[in-house]
C-alpha cells in the first residue's frame, strides 16, 4: 500500500480539510441503477449500484456509507465507486434516509446511530448476491454507523436476528466521530467555525427541501437561527429521530462502546491533524480486540489526504487507500493481526 505523504503545499489538517470542500477533482458521470430498501418502520432508503460490464457472481460487494449532509454523488464516492467497479468489484453508494433520491421517501433524518438502516441495505445485498463476499466503508458520519452495525450485530442485539455477520468480509472506517460528544464539543469551538458554517449551510439546504414535503418538519420552529451542530441536531435530529434530547441522542449513537464487541475484521483510519474528528476520541477508548486495526496518518485532514505518489505526482490519497484496501485479496491477512501500524 503506498503510504500517505502530504501535499508539500498542504502540510495543514485545516488547509487539506478545506481543500476537500474547494477542490473536488476528478468527478465521474453518475452511472448507475437505483435500489430502493424498505425499512423496519416502513420508510424507505436508496442504494445506487454502479453500471458497468457483466459480473460473476462471486464478485465482492463494496457498500460506501457518505457523511454527513451528503449523499451518493459526494465527488469522493464517485470517484471511489468508479474505480472499483473498473476493478470488478461491485459497487453500491447508500443514500442515507432521507438523503440524496431518498429525499421523498422518509421524513426522519439520517443520524449517527442509524445502524439499522445500514442492516438492511447488508441484508439486500447479501440476499441478492449470495455468492459474493460484502465489504463495506463508511466516511465520517457513515464510519460511525458502520462500526455501531458491527457492534451491535456482533454483540447479539436485536441486529443479530437481521443480519448475518459472518458474510461481511471486511470493514473501513474512515474519520469516524466514535464519540458524539466530543465531536459536538470541539465543533462548538471558536476555531472550528469555518467548518461548523459549511455543514450549517449544507443541512439548511436540506431542512428546506423537508419543509417543503413533511409536515412534522414544518412544525418545527425556524427561529432562534442554528449556530452549531449541537443546536441543530437538538431542534431537528435528537427529536425527529425518536431521541429524548442531544444527549441521549450522542450516548445512544457513539460507536465507542460497540468497538469491544466487532468480530468482522476492521480498519479504522485516523488522522492526527484531523479539525473535525479529533484524534482525543480514539485515544480516550482502549480497544483490546485482535479483529480491530488502527492506522494513523498525519496531515490529512478530515477525508482531505491530498498527497504525492513516488513520482511526485499529486493524489487523493484517501481514494487510493479505500479502492486499494475494498479491492484486495490480501487486507484480512495483512491487517487484522498485530501492532497499529504508523504510516
Amino acid at each position: 500500500m503506498l503510504p500517505y505523504r502530504p501535499h508539500p503545499l498542504f502540510r495543514n489538517g485545516h488547509l487539506q480539510t478545506l481543500m476537500l470542500g474547494i477542490f473536488y477533482g476528478d468527478r465521474p458521470p453518475h452511472r448507475a441503477t437505483e435500489i430502493r430498501i424498505p425499512l423496519y418502520d416502513g420508510e424507505v432508503l436508496v442504494v445506487h449500484e454502479e453500471l458497468g460490464g457483466p459480473l460473476p457472481d462471486s464478485a465482492p460487494t463494496a457498500i460506501l456509507i457518505h457523511g454527513l449532509g451528503g449523499n451518493h454523488r459526494s465527488p469522493y464516492l464517485q470517484r471511489i465507486a468508479q474505480q472499483l467497479r473498473m476493478a470488478g468489484v461491485r459497487t453500491w453508494r447508500v443514500d442515507l434516509r432521507g438523503s440524496g433520491a431518498g429525499l421523498s421517501l422518509a421524513w426522519r433524518p439520517a443520524h449517527a446511530g442509524s445502524s439499522s438502516d445500514l442492516a438492511a441495505v447488508v441484508r439486500e445485498a447479501q440476499d441478492r448476491y449470495p455468492n459474493s463476499a460484502v465489504r463495506i466503508a463508511g466516511f465520517s458520519l457513515g464510519g460511525n454507523v458502520l462500526l455501531k452495525m458491527l457492534g451491535e450485530s456482533a454483540a447479539g442485539g436485536p441486529l443479530s436476528d437481521r443480519l448475518d455477520i459472518s458474510r461481511i468480509e471486511f470493514a473501513l472506517a474512515i474519520a469516524p466521530p466514535i464519540n458524539l460528544h466530543d465531536c459536538a464539543n470541539n465543533m462548538d469551538r471558536f476555531s472550528r467555525g469555518v467548518y461548523t458554517r459549511y455543514y450549517l449551510k449544507v443541512l439548511d439546504k436540506q431542512v428546506e427541501k423537508r419543509r417543503e414535503l413533511w409536515p412534522a418538519w414544518q412544525a418545527i420552529e425556524r427561529l432562534p437561527k442554528v449556530r452549531t451542530i449541537r443546536q441543530f441536531d437538538a431542534r431537528y435530529t435528537a427529536p425527529l429521530s425518536g431521541f429524548r434530547d442531544t444527549n441521549h441522542y450522542y450516548d445512544v449513537a457513539s460507536a465507542d462502546q460497540w468497538l469491544q464487541y466487532i468480530t468482522t475484521p476492521t480498519t479504522i483510519l485516523v488522522d492526527r491533524h484531523d479539525p473535525i474528528v479529533t484524534a482525543h476520541s480514539f485515544e480516550r477508548v482502549q480497544v483490546d480486540n485482535l479483529f480491530i486495526h488502527f492506522e494513523h496518518t498525519s496531515h490529512g485532514g478530515h477525508l482531505g489526504y491530498l498527497g504525492i505518489d513516488d513520482r511526485g505526482k499529486t493524489i487523493r490519497w484517501m481514494d487510493h487507500y479505500v479502492i486499494n484496501t475494498l479491492k484486495s485479496e490480501n487486507f484480512i491477512r495483512s491487517n487484522v493481526v498485530g501492532a497499529p501500524q504508523v504510516i
